[in-house]
């Protein structure tokens, strides 16, 4: 532990440690760089146990700033005025934004996304307004992210690749079609170039495949009893 991050309860004050001092604490510290235990605790003047006891140690941390994160991007896009798979697609991008801005939403999904359900609410009363039942607008939605969640993880990995001096896979690709491989004769047929690289592009026909197969698969959806069910 450097200078800076000494407890200033050594100071003579013993400081108050709840729920609403850990996330300003944590708030703080996330605003400047990464969040560590030893800053947060440096923030609040108290030792490293104190924060473990609080929160469960630097994944209790995480979770507190990538809710914060989170909340930062402000409201969700509103369903009004559109038919649902284009509002799925205006979600999508939402919850797109979200993870890029702070990965560690991603080991957490939903549960970060939204850990009181109202965004789940809204998505499914907006589902069923539309004609779904209840629980396939709720599998829908949750369709919905795991798509996103898979995306955005496959992003960030190309990305980190990208920095490392690594070929990203799918430029293999291009690259491997571009020398005329003859083992690939199916793939030479793409004619793939660098537009087939834009991120955004691939999301968007990525999500629309989603849609469409949310969409195809309505009514299906019900016939999938639970063996409780059935009985």
């Amino acid at each position: 532990m450097n200078e800076s991050e000494q407890p200033r309860s050594n100071a003579g004050r013993n400081p108050t440690v709840n729920r609403e001092s850990i996330e300003a604490a944590v708030r703080k510290v996330g605003a400047h760089g990464p969040v560590s235990v030893n800053k947060v605790a440096a923030e609040l003047g108290v030792n490293v146990t104190t924060v473990y006891r609080h929160t469960g140690g630097l994944e209790g941390l995480r979770r507190i700033h990538a809710l914060q994160s989170f909340e930062a991007l402000g409201d969700a896009p509103s369903p009004v005025g559109q038919d649902w798979q284009s509002w799925l697609l205006k979600l999508a991008d939402f919850y797109r934004a979200a993870f890029l801005r702070n990965p560690d939403l991603l080991k957490y999904a939903q549960a970060a996304l939204d850990p009181r359900f109202h965004r789940l609410e809204l998505a499914t009363k907006e589902l069923v307004d539309c004609g779904f039942t209840a629980r396939e607008a709720v599998r829908a939605h949750a369709f919905l992210i795991n798509n996103v969640v898979g995306y955005v993880h496959q992003e960030l990995q190309t990305r980190q690749q990208r920095r490392v001096g690594t070929t990203p896979v799918y430029l293999q690709l291009i690259e491997t079609l571009r020398s005329g491989s003859e083992h690939l004769p199916t793939l030479n047929k793409l004619k793939l170039d660098d537009g087939d690289l834009d991120s955004d592009k691939n999301f968007t026909y990525f999500i629309r495949y989603a849609i469409e197969g949310i969409q195809a698969h309505r009514g299906a959806l019900e016939k999938v009893q639970s063996p409780a069910s059935e009985h």
